[in-house]
């Protein structure tokens, strides 16, 4: 069972960067995240998907308290993260942790297992040195390795061993929300289910919350109870995980369900025509940035950017939104 009150909660969120254009063109600003809002529940899984460069990573450093957002709110437990001082800031981000896209890069290759475990603890001064041994022993037992494994490098194991080491170590702080940025594209397909079975049954026994980032959208149906679809800084539909994949509103939803390999030929759905790639992040489109590539794009979708609005379940950013699903 979820909470009714929110655990993570975004407010018309935004990060900017400033950034060169090269010699005597001045500056420019890429707006990475451009007004995105949503909430994730405690025990809840929110997956944000869409194609690379659409914000999905710039989203994870804002809610891991990596960067600071340029405009908008940002609340963990009902506390502001977006303005909070430092030692606030040191209090709430054991409360947030990630596991990152690679397991291999992701662990000093110099550090025993044990010591990458224990390091969380020590960092935030908790507990003495055979308590942390001991919850350092204990969380290798709940992701699924073995007592032996404790002193070894991690140099010494398989992608998947290692991803769950990554695992074990976010989670060694007990954290109330999880982000995971890709966490399962570097492994081999025969592993990734084995990792995606283990964060869900973690997240059945710990209550931990996650922010799940993924291009997989099969991995996403499996994991996710809410959904939200990012293209180029913005949500463009944000909703249930039945109704986003069961029904998707928005033309560039649609287009991704299509894109999206399946192996009964009676269950695929009508390829939508998506022509071009991503507009360039220094030469915004005016309007819905999506209308250069929608094949249902007026007038109105050139002039106006449109907002989130509900559509029976979900919400959807899309000016003939309705009329497209009557």
């Amino acid at each position: 069972m979820t909470s009714s009150a929110p655990l993570l909660e975004a407010r018309s969120l935004a990060r900017h960067y400033t950034v060169s254009r090269g010699w005597l063109r001045g500056k420019g600003r890429v707006r990475a995240l451009d007004g995105v809002s949503f909430s994730v529940r405690q025990n809840e899984t929110l997956a944000v998907v869409g194609e690379s460069g659409c914000g999905k990573s710039t989203l994870a450093r804002q809610v891991t308290m990596i960067e600071r957002p340029t405009s908008g709110e940002l609340r963990l437990a009902g506390e502001d993260v977006a303005h909070a001082d430092r030692p606030t800031l040191k209090r709430l981000r054991p409360q947030v942790q990630m596991v990152f896209q690679n397991p291999y890069a992701s662990l000093n290759p110099r550090k025993r297992v044990g010591t990458l475990l224990e390091e969380p603890l020590a960092i935030n001064g908790r507990l003495d040195s055979a308590a942390r041994k001991e919850a350092a022993r204990s969380m290798l037992a709940q992701v699924g390795l073995r007592p032996e494994h404790y002193g070894r490098y991690p140099h010494m194991f398989s992608g998947g061993q290692r991803q769950r080491i990554a695992i074990a170590r976010a989670l060694m702080l007990h954290p109330r929300l999880l982000v995971a940025d890709e966490p399962l594209s570097a492994l081999d397909v025969s592993i990734q289910a084995q990792v995606l079975n283990l964060l869900m049954d973690l997240q059945q026994r710990l209550g931990v919350a996650y922010l799940f980032i993924s291009h997989n959208l099969q991995v996403v149906r499996h994991i996710a109870d809410c959904v939200a679809v990012m293209y180029f800084g913005r949500i463009v539909e944000i909703g249930p995980k039945a109704s986003v994949f069961g029904r998707p509103a928005h033309p560039y939803t649609r287009a991704l369900m299509a894109s999206t390999p399946v192996l009964d030929g009676r269950s695929r759905r009508e390829r939508l025509a998506v022509q071009g790639e991503l507009p360039s992040p220094l030469n915004p489109p005016s309007g819905c940035a999506f209308h250069k590539r929608c094949p249902y794009a007026v007038d109105r979708c050139r002039a106006d950017v449109p907002a989130l609005q509900p559509l029976g379940d979900v919400e959807t950013a899309c000016h003939r939104a309705a009329e497209l699903n009557a």
